[in-house]
C-alpha cells in the first residue's frame, strides 16, 4: 500500500477496486465557502474567485479529496432568464418559473454556454481550480439532469401536469433541456 498518495491517485485508486492508503473524503461541501470567506452566500457566488477561493480553504481544513465546482442549482435557471433568491442561512433557491404557460415550450431554445455570463463564471471558476489542485485533486462539476431542471423552470405542480396531461409537450422540454445538458 502507497503512502501519500494524491487525492486524484487515491480516488482513481479505489475507483479501481484496490485499496487506497485511506478512504477518499468525498465531503460535498458548496455554500459552505462563504463563511470561510466571511461573505454572505449571494456575495459568495458572485464571483468565481469566491468559490475557488472557499473551494480550497474548505479542502484544505477537511483534507476533502475532490474540489465541488458546484455553484448553485438555480444559476441554471438564471441561464434560462430565471432569477435567483438567496437567504441568509441556507442554499439560492429559484424565483418565479421561467415558463408560466407550457404553450411556449416548443418555440424554447437553451442557452448557449459561451453566451451566457453566469454559466461562464462556472467554467471560469472550473480552470481557476484546474490550475490551482495541478492535477492533484478530482475536480467535480455538476449539471441540473434534463428531469431536474423542469421543477425549477416550470414549478412542480406546473411539471407533473405537463407530464401526466400534455405529453407531447413534455417530450419537447426534454429535448431542449437534453440540448442544454
Amino acid at each position: 500500500m502507497k503512502k501519500g498518495m494524491t487525492s486524484l491517485e487515491r480516488v482513481l485508486k479505489t475507483l479501481g477496486h484496490e485499496e487506497p492508503d485511506r478512504v477518499p473524503l468525498f465531503l460535498t461541501t458548496t455554500m459552505h465557502g462563504a463563511k470561510e470567506l466571511g461573505l454572505t452566500i449571494e456575495d459568495y457566488f458572485k464571483k468565481a474567485d469566491n468559490l475557488v477561493e472557499g473551494q480550497l480553504r474548505l479542502r484544505k481544513k477537511y483534507r476533502n479529496d475532490f474540489i465541488n465546482a458546484f455553484f448553485h442549482a438555480s444559476l441554471e435557471v438564471e441561464a434560462w432568464g430565471g432569477e435567483s433568491i438567496f437567504i441568509d442561512n441556507g442554499p439560492p433557491n429559484a424565483g418565479q418559473p421561467v415558463i408560466s404557460n407550457p404553450e411556449v415550450i416548443p418555440a424554447l431554445t437553451p442557452p448557449v454556454v459561451r453566451d451566457t455570463a453566469c454559466l461562464q463564471k462556472v467554467l471560469e471558476a472550473i480552470a481557476e481550480l484546474k490550475i490551482k489542485v495541478e492535477g492533484e485533486v478530482p475536480i467535480i462539476g455538476v449539471v441540473m439532469s434534463p428531469f431536474s431542471l423542469p421543477v425549477m423552470q416550470m414549478g412542480y405542480p406546473a411539471y407533473l401536469d405537463l407530464m401526466m396531461e400534455r405529453p407531447q409537450l413534455f417530450a419537447s422540454l426534454m429535448k431542449i433541456n437534453e440540448q442544454f445538458c
